[in-house]
């Protein structure tokens, strides 16, 4: 398999398979891409597009994804060895986490609409400023979690861990909907 290093790649639709290793991709659209077995190390991806895209088997070892639309991908499908990603202002409604270890992952400004965290472990994960509309928290880690700034998440509290996991006052309904309090 192809290694590729320190490239740039902009405006492509397709790359051969292979292992990319500190390499920028820029305002690319591999929506519905089939990327099955490819390597990420240390990559950037900026104003790209990767919804729906086929990543089974794939490695994400310390990925930036910047303004990127990601939505309906099975990262949980993903080769889920040293799994590190960062997401900043990235559209990942309808994706799936399940069962991945995102321990200390950032989401800033993400929407996160109808994403599956069902069993994973979001430790020290940071939320920050992120739509978690009908998220799906079962079985979750999210000790230590820093919810203070997200919004819209309905979180039951004896289906997940929630040890020393950070709300804001505004944020307690999400906490308290599982029990039918009203908050007013």
């Amino acid at each position: 398999m192809a290694v590729f290093y320190e490239q740039t790649y902009e405006k492509i639709t397709s790359i051969e398979r292979g292992t990319y290793e500190e390499c920028i991709f820029k305002n690319c659209d591999f929506s519905e891409a089939y990327l099955n077995g490819y390597t990420f190390e240390n990559c950037t991806f900026i104003d790209c597009n990767l919804a729906n895209a086929n990543v089974q088997n794939s490695m994400f070892q310390k990925v930036s994804f910047d303004r990127c639309k990601l939505l309906g991908i099975h990262f949980n499908k993903a080769n889920l060895f040293l799994f590190e990603v960062f997401f900043e202002e990235c559209q990942l409604n309808f994706s799936s986490f399940n069962n991945c270890n995102l321990k200390n992952t950032t989401f800033n400004s993400c929407q996160l609409e109808s994403v599956d965290f069902s069993n994973s472990d979001l430790s020290g994960v940071y939320l920050n400023n992120c739509d978690l509309k009908n998220a799906v928290f079962d079985a979750t880690n999210l000790e230590k979690a820093d919810f203070t700034t997200a919004y819209n998440f309905d979180i039951s509290p004896e289906h997940n861990k929630l040890k020393q996991a950070k709300f804001s006052l505004e944020g307690l309904p999400g906490l308290l909907s599982y029990y039918k309090i009203i908050v007013k």
